[in-house]
């Protein structure tokens, strides 16, 4: 079977709004269940379609979502963690800081910072 980036990305957003609503942290393993794969199938699919592994796409997907939610509700901090599928509160916190170069609350004050491929975040000028 072959499957397609629109899919691959349409499947992990899929299973990490099931993770938001069952509020749990999102594994790889329970991905390929929920795309009805198995597990060595989704890494090779993941890497070969999307040139990264399966956790890097699922970790892509849920700083995404926690970016949306600090930016745009004012849901607790904790809270949007486990929303966007984070097992704890360290994950969350250290995922942010690595894709944001910032605290979480620090995004939510500040909107106007995007990645950048050395690692730290640049204020986007308007």
């Amino acid at each position: 079977m072959s499957h397609t980036k629109e899919q691959l990305e349409a499947g992990i957003t899929g299973y990490l709004a099931f993770c938001h609503r069952e509020r749990t942290a999102a594994r790889a393993s329970e991905l390929a269940g929920f795309l009805g794969i198995a597990y060595r199938t989704l890494r090779r699919v993941c890497n070969r379609v999307l040139g990264v592994s399966v956790n890097v796409a699922i970790r892509a997907g849920q700083v995404e979502q926690a970016a949306h939610l600090l930016r745009e509700t004012d849901l607790p901090i904790d809270e949007i963690g486990l929303l966007a599928g984070f097992g704890d509160r360290r994950t969350f916190f250290r995922a942010i800081r690595r894709e944001f170069g910032c605290s979480p609350s620090a995004v939510r004050k500040d909107g106007q910072y995007f990645p950048s491929t050395d690692g730290l975040k640049e204020p986007i000028l308007l």
